[in-house]
């Protein structure tokens, strides 16, 4: 997740633990990106209002190892935004799209 607002990030964390998922926190584009490269995380959860948010993006999107991870937002105006990023209107959803891209992700027998 990558949250510049420390009470927003810590709220997030918690909802995210309880249901389940394994959180790790960056602050701004370029920790995410570091911390992307050594976790491989399924999916990058952030919010437009985050000061590196295009930054983070082109960062992405540059990446040859991590162009195509999924970037997600939980917003329940559904913001018109690149048609890269997912707009999730609640938590459920988030589930949805975690259990899809690991589904995904598994090899097949």
């Amino acid at each position: 997740m990558v949250e510049d607002v420390e009470e927003i990030s810590s709220s997030m964390s918690a909802a995210l633990d309880k249901r389940g998922h394994h959180v790790v926190h960056a602050s701004n584009a370029e920790d995410a990106i570091q911390i992307a490269e050594v976790k491989r995380p399924a999916i990058i959860l952030t919010d437009l209002e985050l000061p590196t948010f295009d930054k983070l993006l082109s960062l992405l999107r540059g990446h040859a190892d991590l162009k195509e991870t999924i970037v997600a937002i939980i917003d329940l105006n559904h913001p018109k935004v690149d048609g890269s990023i997912k707009v999730l209107p609640d938590f459920q959803a988030l589930d949805e799209l975690l259990q899809s891209s690991v589904k995904s992700a598994e090899p097949l027998a």
